[in-house]
Parts: structure tokens; sequence; C-alpha cells
């Protein structure tokens, strides 16, 4: 299992657990029931504290259904066809844009400070580009493009 930091504000790793939590329960879930965060967990490789952490995020924002107790787990709360990628990135409040790394080098040095103001430029049209992207694709079409079914 890969150690990732469960403290914190949520990083750009978190988008991908998540969608791989949401693939799993719209598309592995057996029987209708709910998911506990450790069997998810198990499937993501990823630890089941993290998990947790992401799934409070995305229940947060309606996307999936927590319950505690017995019967407890988690459960979608909407149909997969309707869940955008976008909407899944917003529900996280990731603090560093994917594109990040690029800015933490133009911090320092003659060159650095030169290229600052083009980078930020980029890193902006970048993002917009990829929000317009994940607006586009949803967790169906993930489920489509992986296992080639309806979700």
């Amino acid at each position: 299992m890969k150690n990732e930091k469960c403290g914190g504000a949520a990083t750009p790793r978190w988008f991908g657990y998540a969608l791989q939590s949401l693939v799993y329960l719209s598309h592995h879930a057996c029987n209708q029931s709910r998911c506990p965060s450790g069997e998810i967990a198990l499937k993501i490789c990823t630890e089941a504290t993290l998990t947790r952490r992401i799934l409070a995020l995305l229940a947060k924002a309606d996307i999936v259904e927590a319950r505690e107790g017995r019967d407890g787990g988690y459960a979608l709360r909407k149909s997969p066809d309707t869940i955008t990628l976008a909407e899944v990135y917003r529900a996280l409040h990731i603090v560093d844009p994917l594109f990040s790394g690029m800015m933490d080098t133009a911090n320092d040095g003659a060159i650095g400070t030169e290229v600052k103001p083009v980078f930020m430029e980029v890193v902006r049209e970048s993002e917009k580009r990829l929000m317009d992207v994940l607006e586009r694709r949803t967790i169906a079409d993930l489920i489509r493009d992986v296992y080639g079914l309806q979700a």
C-alpha cells in the first residue's frame, strides 16, 4: 500500500483516489449495499483513514452517502453519469493546483523571478483547460473507458 499522509489539506493525489473510489462504488460494489472504507481503501491501495477523509469531503458535497453503524459504509448519492470529474475536484478543495510544481521552481534566482509571470500565465491557462475537460467527463465515462461497460 502507498503510504499517503492523512493530515493536512487535500493534495492532487487525493483526486486520483477519489475518482478510483467512485469507480469502485459505482461499478464494483456488490449487492447495492454500502461499502466500508477499509474495503475501498484495499481496492485503491491506500489507507482507510485517508479514504475516509476523502469520502467525507465527497459526502459533504452530496456525491456519496455515508452511514455509520452495523450496516454502514459508503454509497453513491447520484448516478455516475451525473457526477462530473470537475465536481469531484472542487469537492476536495485541493490547495495546490495540479500544475503547482512548475511554480515551485520560480521562487528563487534571477531566471526564476524573470519567468515567474510567464509561468503564472501558463498555469492559469492550463488549469482553465483542465477544468474544461473535467466538466465534460463523468464517472460513467471512466467506467466505460476502463471496462467497456455502462455504469
